[in-house]
């Protein structure tokens, strides 16, 4: 009883637009924590007969801030269908159940309100379809529409009206200026594992997304708008100088605002840190909601890199070697006194694979090496030079062994 009262008192502070960062997620674990039958007949039902009815005392809300919580909202409904793997949040058929939530947050968030009484339906998707292990690259566009993209392949987008949106030559989508429009209209490119793939945006800017990304822009940017978009994964943006018209990048509870710049960006979920690495111009890191202009905001200049600490809530800034965090966008898995727990990480991401270490000694022993163009089994031999260890691969796990175990006993390598 008492977290249904709690899950109601939340439900009415998004609606209110009261709604603080922290109670947000305390409402998305309740959620998660409780029986879906009781959320879905009791709270939000409720709620869903306000949305129906109209009957929602929203206050005023920038449309920006709207579409940053909506944002904030359907990354957190995402991790947590990845997690189902531990609880199952869901009777398997039920699966209209997290879509029943997604448009309600959708509908409170105030996303789809011309005013307070009337309920407009919307052709944004109600969710981000990101399966990083899915191996293919896939174009979610603005009416939900997936589209499945061959990295060799070529394509015109087009508006119902036929007005061209988009064109893709091979390993890069580029999108066209050319049509006016009066509404932020969004895709979302979603780089699974394994993959990298090419973004031109309408104003120019390049984007080179790394394995296991996702980025969420307008088709195009309107005048008198900040140039923002959303990223998950990690990203190389070469932003078209335009100053009348910032380009921030949004990751999570960070903002990244520049004119004209080069620079890294990596925002992982599995990672602590959301790390930048400034190549050229410069850049402003900011948390979202915090005023820019404050002393809580952060100024890079070239050869500097601010990593955030999710988990501690700091930021630290540094001096580094740029070609370090950059060389993955020319191919290069380059290491420089890093640990092998972090090394796995990018290599899983890499071969879309899994690494298990069963040896208990790998995780903190330090390398440095460069690699282009090896296979996962070359990358291994060479690690094995500098401290021995023995694996075998199951099709796409690979499992370092504890060599205590009599190797007998082991399935052999196989492809």
């Amino acid at each position: 009883m008492h977290n249904e009262n709690k899950l109601d008192k939340l439900f009415q502070k998004l609606v209110d637009n009261t709604i603080s960062e922290m109670e947000l997620d305390c409402l998305m674990e309740l959620i998660n924590s409780s029986d879906p039958d009781d959320v879905k007949n009791n709270i939000l039902a409720k709620h869903w007969e306000n949305v129906k009815t109209g009957n929602l005392p929203i206050k005023q809300r920038i449309k920006g801030d709207s579409e940053v919580l909506l944002q904030k909202i359907l990354f957190k409904i995402e991790d947590i269908e990845k997690k189902k793997k531990v609880r199952t949040f869901l009777p398997h058929p039920n699966i209209g159940f997290w879509s029943g939530i997604a448009a309600t947050f959708l509908l409170l968030a105030g996303v789809y309100f011309y005013n307070q009484n009337t309920v407009v339906t919307s052709t944004v998707p109600i969710s981000i379809e990101n399966d990083p292990n899915s191996g293919v690259i896939t174009l979610q566009l603005d009416n939900g529409t997936i589209e499945t993209i061959s990295e060799n392949g070529e394509r015109k987008i087009t508006t119902t009206n036929g007005n061209l949106v988009a064109s893709q030559q091979g390993n890069t989508l580029q999108y066209t200026a050319a049509e006016d429009q009066n509404k932020l209209v969004y895709n979302t490119l979603n780089i699974p594992f394994g993959r990298q793939f090419d973004l031109v945006l309408s104003d120019g800017t390049k984007v080179k997304l790394n394995s296991g990304s996702s980025i969420k822009y307008p088709v195009r940017f309107l005048k008198g708008q900040d140039r923002k978009v959303f990223l998950k994964g990690e990203a190389y943006f070469d932003v078209t100088t335009d100053k009348a018209h910032p380009f921030i990048v949004n990751a999570d509870e960070m903002n990244i605002r520049v004119l004209g710049t080069q620079f890294n960006l990596s925002f992982y979920p599995e990672d602590e840190d959301i790390s930048t690495v400034l190549v050229e111009g410069a850049v402003v890191l900011y948390k979202e909601g915090a005023d820019i202009n404050t002393n809580t905001s952060s100024q890079l200049v070239p050869g500097q890199m601010a990593e955030w600490n999710k988990i501690n809530n700091t930021m630290t800034v540094k001096e580094v070697d740029t070609n370090i965090y950059t060389a993955w966008k020319d191919g290069y898995l380059l290491f420089k006194a890093s640990s092998f727990y972090s090394i796995r990480s990018k290599l899983e991401r890499h071969f879309n694979i899994t690494i298990e270490d069963r040896s208990g000694r790998l995780a903190n022993q330090i390398y440095t090496a460069t690699f282009r163009n090896e296979t996962i089994e070359e990358i291994l031999e060479a690690f094995k030079e500098d401290t021995h260890f023995e694996y075998i691969q199951q099709g796409s796990k690979i499992i370092i062994l504890d060599t205590n175990i009599n190797l007998k006993k082991m399935p052999m390598k196989t492809n």
